[in-house]
């Protein structure tokens, strides 16, 4: 059952809004537009509350038009009151908000998500509530996958949202994320297609096991049975600004075996990877830099 209400704006409270971003010079030109011409949809509210004379309402849908009510200084306003439990307002709100396309990416990620956790909505729910495909729905919650400040770029519109998705799809970690988005800035011309091949990549880089993880699995360390040396001839050196160099990576190369004991081993291979490591950061190269650090660590813990 509904009914029309002049309600004072001092019994309505905003509720949990999907909707988290709010332009203020919008909200003033709204404000300015309802004390001339007056509210022309009425808000919609439930009550919460009978205490006191007239009790207590919470919004379903307009807080943008109940802030520029506020903003105007007008008292009262217009509100259509429903009597509707937590799920059904939630359900309600999440439909009006997505229509009127007042969520930007993020906040309408969050919204889906967050009926997913209070109410056990699955993603066709979701879908079928807020009337758009459950491919949507599941393209938008992928985006609560990407970094905080990333998405900030979404809200604001600097990360177009097919490249932000395209990022998100490649369930990179927040470290390579940050190099897709490089990436895209260095390219004057990138396209989706571009994009995707660039996270592939990416993603086959973020997915190969280091030594770190072998040595997490294994508890051990594992050489490979090499012709043993007694010199430092095959360590490569910290690069000159001249130097030409082609550093590898634990990914690429067999460090060498080169020492007269298991201690001495180890110790020469440290030594190989930071020299690498220094000439990658020479480079320019910090995920290759990183990979040689990992190397570095995982050996220095074996005879710790």
């Amino acid at each position: 059952m509904q009914s029309v209400k002049e309600l004072n704006i001092n019994q309505i409270e905003a509720g949990n809004n999907d909707r988290t971003q709010f332009n203020e010079k919008a909200l003033q030109e709204l404000a300015d537009s309802i004390r001339s011409h007056g509210l022309i949809q009425p808000i919609t509210v439930r009550r919460i509350s009978q205490s006191g004379a007239s009790g207590r309402y919470q919004i379903i849908a307009g807080e943008r038009r109940f802030r520029a009510h506020k903003l105007a200084g007008l008292p009262t306003i217009r509100a259509i009151v429903s009597n509707l439990d937590d799920e059904t307002a939630a359900a309600a709100m999440l439909a009006e908000n997505v229509a009127r396309a007042d969520l930007d990416p993020i906040d309408e990620a969050f919204a889906y998500q967050t009926r997913i956790d209070q109410y056990g909505w699955t993603v066709k729910d979701c879908a079928q509530r807020a009337g758009v495909s459950t491919v949507r729905v599941q393209f938008r919650l992928k985006l609560l996958s990407l970094r905080g400040d990333l998405q900030e770029l979404v809200r604001k519109g600097t990360l177009p949202i097919g490249y932000a998705q395209t990022i998100s799809d490649a369930n990179l970690d927040p470290n390579f994320q940050i190099e897709a988005i490089k990436a895209l800035n260095s390219n004057p011309s990138p396209s989706p297609a571009w994009l995707r091949r660039i996270c592939g990549q990416l993603a086959n880089k973020q997915n190969q096991p280091s030594l770190v993880d072998m040595f997490i699995d294994t508890g051990k360390l594992v050489l490979m049975d090499m012709p043993s040396v007694n010199n430092h001839d095959d360590t490569l050196p910290i690069p000159s600004a001249t130097a030409k160099i082609t550093p590898e990576t634990p990914a690429t190369v067999i460090p060498p075996r080169a020492g007269n004991s298991l201690h001495e081993i180890i110790e020469n291979q440290i030594e190989f990877w930071t020299n690498h490591a220094n000439a990658w950061e020479f480079l320019g190269r910090p995920f290759e830099k990183r990979e040689c650090i990992a190397a570095v660590n995982a050996l220095q813990a074996v005879i710790a």
